[in-house]
This record gives structure tokens, sequence and C-alpha cells, in this order.
């Protein structure tokens, strides 16, 4: 019944790009940056999200080539269907939605040039249909930044030596154009609610990973591009509530942008407990990069130190009840967490009939969640993927996630299928292969075919406990279907 249920829904989606193909006219069908800089998608994407040497250009210049517009928008609808067919009923598996779910949302992306070196990069988006907490497509508050730039080009020469840039955002990784740090890293899809599967048993996150969420902070950075070569950037960043709770407008399934966050609705409204980042945490990063002919390389450093402690808000992000981010609280209403990161990615661009692009990051995180009840912990996370492309329509990713680590509190859990923890051995072993294969019948419109295998899980190689009938990493395999399509 599952895979009946998923041919109909791919079918429908083949059914509503090749109405788009017929009815909609190539130049109506180019995003807000294609038509403000004159350039067709491929320039700046090698598929989207995944940035070219120019797109990275025009992204650290603040948005700012080209031509402002008179209708400064675009518009993107996305849909996918994902499925663990491994999954069998039992232990309230099939209740709580765990082996099939289903995901729509729709953005309204806004801004572009604003002035010569003022430009916006806004999103606006709904979602529902099926996914736990996620059923209203009220618009919220999605990835959005400003950015401000001044170039400094010495006398007669067409390119500036160095750019130095001042921005504001609401995502903790957004501003990065490497593709390589959370909020903009491989596999793309499913957008639902990637890392974790679906409901059940989930997989272990970094403190990037899991604050790298669409108004689950706010942060000012400013940085420094030199010769197109030397990165070097530096941030403050904060809770998206109380004052600065319009970076998280609209969204009322989740108060506050709260990580690990329990809504419940009371007599006033929906309020939401879970972790916030706490004063300001700062977020740095430093790389090289090098473009020449077809060929471009960059390798970096990343990292933060942060604070959290758990709160309670209402629905307009106000802190309810006694909170713990408060001045004079002690260190142990607190969870301390250090991420520490480095990266490297290189792309061939010659455009047809092959491209082909490559990254990988480490992320070495110690914490102490002494608020959550946990001790020391260290969590290990090495990802790295390869891409190729024939003529900008058929692509095939292979990426690889391995999570290692410990924890002498027992931070790391495997949940049952209603989400409950069964266990607790401290061990956050993750290790799982992504397969993903891409249609693009034109540039804006993309199907994609997505597959997750598990080898270990949560610190399982056998044995897992919770699930009636499902007992191995490999009966939580994930395959996803999506459409992405952008005008």
């Amino acid at each position: 019944m599952t895979l009946i249920r998923y041919a109909r829904w791919l079918a429908a989606g083949l059914l509503a790009g090749a109405a788009y193909l017929g009815l909609t006219a190539p130049a109506q069908a180019i995003p807000l940056f294609a038509r403000q800089t004159g350039h067709n998608c491929a320039a700046c994407h090698i598929s989207y999200p995944e940035l070219t040497a120019y797109g990275r250009e025009f992204k650290l210049n603040g948005y700012t080539f080209g031509e402002a517009q008179p209708i400064p928008l675009a518009f993107a609808m996305m849909g996918e269907y994902d499925t663990m067919p491994g999954v069998k009923s039992g232990a309230g598996a099939s209740s709580a939605g765990l082996n099939h779910a289903q995901f729509v949302q729709y953005s309204v992306f806004f801004g572009g040039r604003i002035t010569d070196n003022l430009g916006v990069f806004g999103q606006m988006s709904g979602s529902g249909a099926g996914m736990p907490g996620t059923n209203s497509f009220t618009p919220t508050v999605d990835n959005t930044e400003a950015r401000y730039v001044h170039r400094f080009t010495n006398s007669g020469s067409l390119e500036p030596e160095a750019v130095l840039g001042v921005y504001v955002n609401n995502d903790y990784t957004m501003q990065d154009v490497w593709n390589t740090v959370p909020a903009w890293r491989f596999p793309w899809f499913p957008y639902s609610n990637y890392p974790s599967p679906l409901v059940g048993p989930g997989i272990p996150g970094t403190f990037l990973d899991n604050f790298s969420a669409p108004g689950a902070t706010v942060g000012i950075g400013t940085y420094l591009w030199w010769h197109k070569t030397i990165y070097a950037e530096f941030a403050l960043r904060r809770n998206a509530n109380g004052a600065l709770s319009e970076f998280n407008w609209g969204n009322g399934a989740n108060p506050g942008g709260l990580i690990n966050n329990a809504a419940t609705t009371t007599a006033t409204g929906t309020q939401g407990s879970g972790e916030a980042v706490d004063n300001y945490a700062p977020y740095y990063r430093l790389a090289y990069s090098h473009d020449w002919g077809y060929n471009s390389f960059e390798a970096g450093l990343f990292g933060t130190d942060a604070r959290t402690c758990n709160i309670t808000v209402d629905g307009n992000n106000n802190a309810v009840g006694s909170s713990t981010c408060s001045t004079g609280a002690t260190p142990t209403a607190f969870n301390y967490y250090r991420d520490i990161g480095v990266d490297s990615q290189y792309q061939y661009n010659k455009g047809e009939p092959w491209v082909y692009s490559a990254s990988g990051s480490y992320i070495i995180e110690h914490s102490n969640q002494i608020a959550n009840g946990f001790g020391d912990s260290t969590l290990k996370e090495f990802n790295v993927r390869g891409t190729a492309y024939y003529n900008r329509q058929y692509g095939l990713t292979v990426g690889w996630t391995d999570f290692t680590g410990q924890s002498s509190g027992g931070a790391y859990t495997f949940n049952d299928a209603t989400g409950a923890p069964v266990a607790s051995s401290g061990n956050p072993a993750t290790t799982y292969w992504t397969l993903e294969a891409n249609y693009l019948p034109m540039q804006d419109l993309r199907f994609s075919l997505m597959y997750q295998a598990f080898t270990k899980l949560d610190g399982y190689t056998s044995g897992i406990p919770g699930y009636a009938g499902n007992t191995n990493p490999s009966d939580f395999n994930r395959l996803t279907g999506a459409i992405w399509w952008v005008f």
C-alpha cells in the first residue's frame, strides 16, 4: 500500500511538472536573483543550493550585483514523501507515523539588491500535509538576512582588492558560501526533518547541527574577503525571543525557535519549552579559497562556544514563568557547548557536459549539559560527499556520515516509536550512506530520489530496543521522493 501511495504521489508531481513546462514561458521561470543579474540559475548554482564561484561572489557582495527588480519576489514549492519500508507494525510504530510521512512546503523569496552596498535574502515559508507538528500552512520567517558591504578598490582596477561586509540573520550558519556547514550541507532533501529519521529513534547532532535552524538564533557578524582568497568572519548570536522575536515571526508551533522544543497548548495559547542560546555566543570562520580555470578549492576552519538554558516561551516568543536565562543564574542552570570544525570543498564547473563537486567537514564537540541532567560528552561528526551532473540535467550524489563519541551522563539515547527514550548507552555511534539521484527537465524544476542506508544507529549494530520486529539499523533505512519547483 505504501509503494502504491508513493507512486501516485510521484505521478501527480510529474503531471504538475509537465503542466508547468507546457504552460510557462522560459522568461517567466527565472527566479529573483537570476532576473536581477541577467544570468541563468546555473551561473550561481551547481544545483540549488550549492553555489558556484560566481554564486559565492554574488552572496559575499551582499546580493547587490545587477539591477534592483520592480517586483523583488520569487516563489518555490517543495513536496516530499518519506518511507521506511523496513519498519514493521508494533510498538506504536504505525500509529506514530514512523514508517511513512508526506511533507509539502511553499516559500516566498524577497529582497535582492536594495542599494549599491545593501542587499537582502528574505524567505517566508509555510508547511504541512502530514508531518507531525507541521500541519498548518501559516507563513513563518524562514532563512533571512541582510548584508551591507564596502569594497576596497585600487585606482584603475575593475576588481575590488577586498570586500568588507556586515550581516544580520536568523540562522547560525546560513551566511556561509561553501556548502560544508550545517545550514546548506548535503543532503539538500529532505526539508522536513533532516537529520533525524522521521519520528522515531533519532540520530545525534552537534550544537551547530541543532541550532542551524531558521529562527533559533539571531546573529550580527562581520567578514573580510581579501583578493577572493582569504575569508575571515566573526559573529555574535543569541536566542530569537523577546525583542528579537520578529526573526522567528509566525512560528507558533515552535515559539522562541527553541531546540528540543516541547510545545503545549494552554488557556493563554501555545507555549514551548526547550533550549535557548543564553547571552551572546561567538561564531568564527576562517577559509582559504582559490579559483583557477574551471576549478575552485576551499579549506577552512569554523566553530562556536555557546551556553544554553532551558526556558518556556509563549506564542509571542516572550519568556513566561521562571527563566534560567537571567543575570545571576547559577552555573548548574546551563548547558555548555564548544564546537570546532574543519572543512574543504572542490568544484570543476566547465558547464557541459559534466560538472563535479566534492566536500567534507569534521566537527568535534565537547559539551557539559548540566541543565539537561547530563555530564561531560564528546561528539565527533564526519561528513563527506561527491556530486556529478551531466548537462546540468542528470545528477548523482553519494554521501557518507559518521558520528562517534561518548557521554558520561547518557546524553545520547535511543527512542521508541513515540519518541520516548528506551535506552541510554551514552554511545552516539551512528553511520549511514546517502544516495541521491536528481533529474532537472529545466533549471528551476527538480525531481529527487534519495535513499539513506544505516549501518550503525545510536551505538547499536543489532538488538535495537523498543520496536517489535525491528532490531537492526538497516530496518530504519529511508527512501525519500521530492520535488522542487521555483519560479
